[in-house]
């Protein structure tokens, strides 16, 4: 291997790393989708709602949080067949411009009327009963919802088991609106742009169209920011939480890695994918987690606004410094905004110049596990290289905005196997080696950092260092900041240890109540 060349590329083609190449910004024009969204099971039940009711339920619900909304549903103010359909009419209106749903459940209102027969029976399944949402179309469905990854290659696939955490959402009552658009392949297709794909097109950001949308889980945050979902699940493998929900002004959580059970979730790089929620607040975010999580946990519980008085705290200044156009303005709220929460806050040094290189660990596991997946459901690849040439043989519908991630790919796992000389066979231990390494270095990094400074969560902005957390397995959270003079958003990123998950959203609803800096699109 180059280490010195695969480190300057690192910098420019890593989804959802610290610096990304140049963006192609969306505009109101898109391309055709490949599956249309379809509004036919619901057009009657749509027609029947008056628009003085739609905007009733508007002035109802608005920015509420899931328990407001719950508070709503019990008093019989509201249905969740209302709701559903509320949703859904905003999708109608708004969704051929942001591009946020590649599609519909065609079940969505016999959930929600189900959720409805059985609070009226004296049943409520949990904090999540009959509340809309959406799931990242890299999450397994069962029929009749397809499981696509954004690829034309899987237009037709319909996977043979809801995800796992799909299964918790059903288990406690959810109406699932349908499946949220991405980043193809979850980020690995191609950098321009971030947020696209070639069944759905290119989302837009609902706060300007010229702002990018980042990824991979752009429809999962453009989605909950625009109000098309009440919140919805992403995944992440590095900054795809983290990043889209920055940079669409929401909330957005890569759990400790394990806490949220990857089973169901097409694999980037399996052991180190995660889900997590998107929300417009650390609440829902809170109660969302704690549905689709693997324990017991109740996070909306442990959330106090005095959680961060007298926590010691490590901001990274002069990495943001060094890496942010706009470092000033973002850091002067972040200082505000832990100085009004109580914290003891103190810049740190650290840059981190010396963390490994996470690229060609994402071209292995491309490699010795998304395109396994693909093989699995019928498509007509076995190896990355198959998947450039597929994608060749029509470039006006499956690859339209190209594919310099696959090809840099195919260049990439030739150089890995020639410099270690293994066969595609040998690639798998390669694979897992490789990840070991990088994690355990990662790990030690962050570790050393908390220890060292003697503090107990770090501070970054957007997804500066989402190659570290992410692969170290810690966990992380953006909070809004608010808009810049531009009119873009962007939001902190708090890092905990590993397992101090409720922690972690405690200081982050700390901060989310003493700045209260999100500001709502302007949308009808």
């Amino acid at each position: 291997m180059r280490p010195l060349v695969l480190s300057t590329l690192l910098a420019c083609l890593l989804p959802g790393c610290e610096r990304s190449a140049p963006v192609t910004v969306a505009t109101p024009t898109n391309l055709p989708r490949l599956r249309e969204l379809d509004f036919f099971p619901f057009a009657d039940s749509l027609e029947s709602i008056s628009p003085r009711r739609f905007a009733e339920i508007d002035r109802l619900v608005g920015s509420a949080t899931i328990p407001l909304v719950q508070g709503a549903l019990a008093r019989g103010e509201l249905s969740s067949k209302e709701l559903t359909l509320w949703f859904l009419d905003r999708i109608r209106r708004h969704d051929e411009t942001l591009r946020s749903y590649l599609e519909l459940n065609p079940h969505a209102l016999d959930e929600a009327r189900e959720a409805d027969r059985l609070r009226a029976a004296g049943t409520v399944k949990g904090p999540l009963h009959g509340i809309p949402l959406s799931i990242k179309d890299n999450l397994t469905t069962a029929a009749p919802m397809h499981t696509t990854v954004g690829a034309k290659i899987l237009l037709d696939h319909v996977a043979p088991a809801d995800a796992k955490l799909v299964q918790h959402l059903r288990e406690a009552g959810a109406v699932i609106l349908g499946k949220a658009s991405l980043s193809e392949l979850a980020g690995s297709l191609t950098t321009d742009p971030p947020g696209y794909n070639a069944i759905s097109g290119m989302g837009l950001n609902p706060y300007r169209a010229d702002l990018p949308v980042s990824g991979s889980s752009s429809g999962s945050a453009i989605a909950t920011s625009a109000r098309l979902a009440m919140v919805s699940v992403g995944t992440e493998t590095s900054g795809s939480l983290i990043s889209p929900g920055a940079s669409n002004g929401v909330v957005a959580m890569r759990p400790s890695l394990g806490l949220v059970s990857c089973e169901g979730i097409v694999p980037l790089i399996r052991f180190q994918d995660s889900a997590g929620p998107i929300a417009r607040s650390v609440t829902d975010a809170a109660i969302l987690l704690g549905v689709i999580d693997e324990t017991e946990t109740d996070y909306a519980a442990s959330l106090a606004a005095k959680a961060l008085e007298g926590i010691a705290v490590g901001l990274l200044r002069k990495a943001i410094l060094e890496d942010e156009p706009n470092a000033a303005h973002w850091l002067t709220r972040i200082d505000e905004g832990l100085a009004r929460a109580g914290a003891k806050a103190k810049d740190l040094d650290e840059t981190f110049a010396e963390k490994p290189d996470l690229l060609p660990v994402i071209f292995l596991g491309l490699s010795q596990d998304t395109l396994p997946y693909l093989a699995a459901a019928g498509a007509p690849v076995k190896t990355v290289a198959d998947l450039q040439s597929y994608n060749e043989a029509d470039p006006s519908r499956r690859i339209p905005r190209g594919q310099n991630m696959i090809d840099f790919a195919v260049r990439i796992l030739e150089a890995i196997r020639e410099d270690k000389g293994v066969t595609n066979e040998g690639m798998e231990a390669l694979y897992a080696d490789a990840t070991i390494r990088v994690r355990e270095g990662m790990t030690a990094i962050l570790a050393r950092t908390f220890a060292e400074n003697e503090v107990d969560l770090l501070v970054s902005l957007a997804n500066q260092h989402s190659m570290l957390y992410a692969t170290a397995g810690y966990p992380a959270i953006t909070v809004p900041l608010g808009l810049d003079e531009t009119g873009a958003p962007s939001g902190v990123t708090l890092i905990a240890r590993p397992g101090e998950d409720a922690k972690l959203l405690a200081y982050a609803y700390a901060f989310e109540q003493a700045t209260r800096y999100r500001v709502e699109p302007e949308m009808n």
